[in-house]
C-alpha cells in the first residue's frame, strides 16, 4: 500500500509523464520569467515616387521574446528599414543594442542577435511547441513598462489561411477574440492552463478579434527552414456552367488552376485549367476547402504551406488527383520554397527592399512595384496611369521565366536640356535603341556599352524620348546639383 508520499511522487511522475508526451519539450512561461523584452526601433522608410530620398525617420514600439543564443523574436514590420535597434531587459536600467539576423516577409517575424554577448545573461528562453490547443483559452503576456508584466485573456477560436503580414504565400493563423484592448505588436500568447506558448500576436482590430503566428509555424522559423510555396493559384468552380465546360459530373469536387509560377513546385507538374479534385487523399471542394480531421474546414493551401510536424509534407512529394482535358490523372508534386524571380511586380509588404531607380538626362526610370503605385495616397488608384494600374492588377506573376521587370518612365526632372519631355510621366518602356527592355541593370548596361552617338527611347504607346549619348551624363550632372541627387543610379 503506497504512503500519502508516495502517491503525491506517483502522481507527480505521472502528471510530468503525461506532459511531457503531451508538449515535447516545451516549457511553460510564468510571469516571473525574464523572457519578455521591450524594443524601440528607429526606421527610416525610402520614398518610392522619389527612391533617391528617404523619408522622415520614425520610432517602432513593438515586443520581443527571447528565444536563447543571444537572439530575440519579433515581428518584421518593426524592423523593416531600421538604422537602430535598442532593447531593455526586465528590470535593467541599461540599454541594448542588436542587428537584424534574418526576417520572413511572408510569416512576419525577424530574429535580432544582441551586440553584446553577455546582453543575455539572466534571461530565460521560450521554447516554442508543435502543438496548438483549439479551441481553447489563452493568455496574452504585454510588457507594459520594464518592472511590469500584465496578463490578459483571449479565446482561441480555429486555425485558418491567409497571406497576414500581405506577403506572397498563405500561412496558417489562429483566430482570436477578446473583450480586452490589446495591441498586437508581438506578445507571446501562452496557453491559460498549462501556460505553454502557442504563438505570437501579429494583429488586433477594434472588432475584438485578432490573429496569432501559431507555434508550429514559429519553431520552423526559428529552425531556419524556409516555407513551402504551393507553386500556383487557383479560381473556384461553383457554377455549373463553367464545370459542365471542364467535363465534370455534378457530384466531382475540384478547383480550376489558373496561375503557375514559373520555377515553382507546380511548375512542370500542374498545367494552366486543371481541376484539381484531391490533394494526398483530402478532397477539395469548389471552393477550394477540405476538411481536416482536426481544424476543420480549411483551404487547400494549408496542405502545401503547412509546417505542422502531425502533418505537414514538408520535404516530403504531395500526391496530387487532376482532371486534365476532361480525364482524370495522378501527379506528384515536390514542394520548394516560393520563387522570388517569379515575381514580375512586387507587391504586398516591402520585404525590405529598397526601390531602385537609374537617372538618364534627367529623367528618371523605376521598375514597377504596388509600393510605387500606393505611394499616391488614399486615392492611389485615381492617381495612377491606367496603363500601371492594369498591369499590377493582373501581370504581378511571370507567365514564363523570360519574362521580365517592367521599367518604366515615372518622371522627368525639368531641366533645360530635357525640356522637349518635360510633360512625360509614368510610361512604359519598351525598347532602347531596338531591344527590349526587361530591367533596369540591362538598360544601365546598354545605354553605358552603346556605340550609337545616340540613345533613342521607345515607350509601348509610341511616345519616343531621344538624346544624343554624350548629353546624358552632363544633363545628370546639372540634375543632381538642382534636386540634391547623390548619384545617377542607387544600385
Amino acid at each position: 500500500m503506497l504512503s500519502l508520499n508516495q502517491k503525491n511522487r506517483f502522481t507527480f511522475v505521472l502528471l510530468f509523464f503525461l506532459t511531457g508526451s503531451l508538449f515535447g519539450k516545451s516549457i511553460p512561461v510564468a510571469m516571473t520569467d525574464a523572457s519578455i523584452l521591450q524594443v524601440k526601433v528607429t526606421v527610416q522608410y525610402p520614398h518610392f515616387i522619389q527612391p533617391w530620398r528617404f523619408k522622415t525617420p520614425e520610432i517602432r514600439q513593438s515586443t520581443g521574446i527571447y528565444i536563447g543564443d543571444n537572439r530575440i523574436l519579433i515581428p518584421a514590420q518593426a524592423v523593416y528599414f531600421y538604422t537602430s535597434i535598442e532593447i531593455k531587459k526586465p528590470d535593467a536600467l541599461k540599454v541594448y543594442t542588436a542587428e537584424l539576423e534574418r526576417l520572413d516577409p511572408d510569416l512576419g517575424l525577424a530574429i535580432l542577435k544582441f551586440n553584446d554577448p553577455n546582453a543575455s545573461k539572466d534571461l530565460k528562453a521560450v521554447s516554442f511547441p508543435n502543438e496548438v490547443f483549439l479551441p481553447g483559452t489563452g493568455l496574452v503576456m504585454e510588457s507594459k513598462d520594464q518592472r511590469t508584466l500584465e496578463e490578459k485573456k483571449i479565446r482561441m477560436i480555429r486555425l485558418d489561411m491567409d497571406s497576414y503580414s500581405s506577403g506572397y504565400m498563405e500561412l496558417p493563423y489562429i483566430e482570436i477574440q477578446s473583450e480586452e484592448k490589446l495591441d498586437g505588436v508581438g506578445e507571446l500568447i501562452v496557453d491559460a492552463t498549462a501556460r505553454i506558448p502557442q504563438g505570437i500576436l501579429y494583429q488586433f482590430k477594434e472588432n475584438n478579434s485578432g490573429r496569432v503566428i501559431p507555434s508550429f509555424s514559429i519553431k520552423h522559423f526559428i529552425d531556419g527552414k524556409n516555407f513551402p510555396f504551393k507553386g500556383f493559384r487557383f479560381k473556384p468552380l461553383i457554377d455549373s456552367a463553367t464545370r459542365n465546360h471542364y467535363g465534370l459530373r455534378k457530384d466531382d469536387l475540384g478547383v480550376l488552376v489558373a496561375e503557375i509560377y514559373p520555377g515553382s513546385s507546380a511548375d512542370g507538374v500542374l498545367q494552366l485549367e486543371d481541376v484539381l479534385l484531391e490533394v494526398s487523399n483530402f478532397k477539395i471542394d469548389p471552393k477550394g476547402y477540405f476538411d481536416h480531421p482536426k481544424f476543420g474546414k480549411l483551404n487547400v493551401s494549408y496542405l502545401f504551406h503547412n509546417t505542422n510536424d502531425a502533418d505537414s509534407h514538408f520535404g516530403k512529394k504531395i500526391k496530387l488527383k487532376v482532371f486534365r482535358n476532361k480525364k482524370p490523372a495522378t501527379l506528384e508534386l515536390d514542394l520548394k520554397p516560393l520563387p522570388e524571380s517569379a515575381i514580375r511586380i512586387p507587391y504586398g509588404n516591402s520585404r525590405f527592399q529598397t526601390p531602385k531607380y537609374l537617372m538618364l538626362a534627367g529623367i528618371i526610370f523605376q521598375e514597377l512595384s504596388e509600393q510605387y503605385l500606393t505611394e499616391h495616397g488614399n486615392q492611389w488608384r485615381n492617381r495612377v496611369s491606367k496603363e500601371l494600374l492594369y498591369l499590377n492588377d493582373f501581370y504581378r506573376i511571370k507567365r514564363n521565366s523570360n519574362e521580365g521587370k517592367i521599367v518604366f518612365l515615372s518622371q522627368v526632372l525639368p531641366l533645360s536640356g530635357n525640356k522637349a519631355y518635360h510633360t512625360a510621366h509614368q510610361l512604359i518602356l519598351k525598347t532602347m535603341n531596338g531591344t527590349q527592355i526587361q530591367s533596369l541593370d540591362q538598360l544601365q548596361s546598354l545605354v553605358k556599352e552603346s556605340d550609337s552617338a545616340y540613345i533613342r527611347f521607345v515607350m509601348t504607346d509610341g511616345f519616343e524620348v531621344i538624346f544624343k549619348k554624350e548629353e546624358i551624363q552632363k544633363i545628370n550632372t546639372e540634375a543632381k546639383q538642382s534636386f540634391q541627387i547623390q548619384k545617377d543610379s542607387n544600385f
